[in-house]
């Protein structure tokens, strides 16, 4: 097993919340060395549903394995700072609001005359130079208008919600790692670094399996895939419209047809979906169930409760999928895994990783990334440009 893919790389990491802390966390998991820079109030997410005592799970699984400087970009010396910073770093991350990094002097054209090789991505709602440029854009704001949720209630026949996934978040940070490497290739090519402007809003359409309904104006057929009750009380989803499964239980499984000579097509329909209904519930067990459906060649799930439980799963653990670590407490936490697995490299973060607590590296991230001696860094934290807890 070699060593990871991306040791050697620094990246400097402005961003907070989901859509770019994603994106840098995979980069650490694949080994680059990500050092986060958090603003004195601290990223919000650190006490989103937090627990009684360590940060919130949200921050750790966003932020684990990452070093962490606090920095008043107010502060006298700041600037400075970060532009040392920059000049060092392979990768810039920052999803302010466009216009936020330039106005304290550390935008990408600040940046770009440091480094003149810097890859530097900017993930915002609405792209840096568009009308709505300005617009605060959360992911649930970005589903709204790009037509998501709209398009889940009238197929599900309930009343508009959001999804309950950062889905604009979670797809930028990955669709942002895409353009960071592709940039990396260039920069290989060129010498050359360069700006990458992801739009949230372009994510969304662009991964959107069902753009092309909405572009020729055809409202797509609500999907037939269901859940249906199960035995033991559990419940099933089985993929497939209702007459290929209707074809698959009558003509391979013994499944009688119900409905009369000449009943129309509505009957029809009622009348085999109630059939099927009681012929899944009436199997001896659960697992006698998914042995005919797998004998039929039926793709299925269990519609697992969402809690611990889910992480129990054969596969899960197989997988490798959760592993223990350390929050800033000191507390024992489980956290999500990298999903990499390569053949020859090594990815993710083992059972000695921690949460990094606010400033927690300002002296040794400086001293490694800077060559800083101790009194440049204690001059910077009197003048408050570095905080600590």
């Amino acid at each position: 097993m070699t060593d990871f893919p991306l040791t050697g790389l620094k990246v400097l990491d402005f961003s907070r919340v989901v859509a770019g802390p994603y994106a840098t966390r995979m980069l650490s998991d694949l080994g680059a060395d990500v050092l986060k820079v958090e603003p004195p109030e601290g990223d919000v997410t650190r006490k989103l549903a937090k627990r009684e005592s360590g940060v919130s799970g949200n921050y750790l699984q966003l932020n684990i394995g990452k070093r962490n400087i606090c920095v008043d970009l107010k502060a006298e010396g700041a600037r400075e700072l970060i532009l040392k910073l920059a000049v060092q770093a392979d990768i810039v991350v920052e999803n302010f609001r466009p216009g936020v990094m330039d106005k304290f002097g550390v935008g990408w054209t600040d940046l770009s005359q440091a480094n003149p090789r810097l890859v530097m991505l900017s993930i915002s709602g609405y792209g840096q130079q568009g009308p709505e440029r300005g617009r605060a854009a959360y992911a649930p704001v970005l589903h709204a208008e790009s037509g998501l949720i709209a398009r889940q209630a009238e197929m599900s026949g309930a009343r508009p919600t959001d999804i309950q996934f950062a889905m604009a978040d979670s797809y930028s940070s990955l669709h942002g790692i895409i353009a960071i490497l592709s940039a990396l290739r260039t920069l290989d090519q060129t010498g050359e670094g360069q700006h990458i402007d992801l739009a949230m809003l372009n994510v969304l359409h662009s991964a959107d399996d069902y753009a092309h309904f909405a572009l020729d104006d055809i409202w797509p057929k609500a999907p037939e895939t269901l859940v249906w009750e199960a035995p033991g009380d559990r419940q099933i989803l089985i993929t497939g419209d209702m007459k290929w499964l209707w074809i698959m239980f009558s003509t391979k499984d013994g499944l009688a047809d119900p409905t009369p000579a000449g009943a129309d097509v509505a009957t029809k329909v009622r009348l085999r979906r109630e059939a099927m209904e009681q012929h899944i519930r009436a199997q001896e067990s659960f697992e006698t169930l998914t042995a005919t459906l797998d004998r039929l060649n039926l793709a299925w799930g269990e519609v697992h409760p969402f809690g611990p439980d889910i992480y129990e799963q054969t596969s899960i653990k197989a997988l490798g999928t959760i592993v223990d670590v350390t929050d800033d407490d000191g507390n024992a936490r489980r956290t999500v895994q990298s999903p990499y697995r390569f053949s020859k490299s090594k990815s993710g973060i083992d059972s000695h990783a921690k949460t990094a607590k606010r400033g927690e590296h300002n002296v040794a991230a400086l001293q490694d990334w800077l060559d800083m001696d101790d009194s440049e860094i204690s001059a910077l934290a009197e003048s408050k440009a570095l905080i600590s807890e």
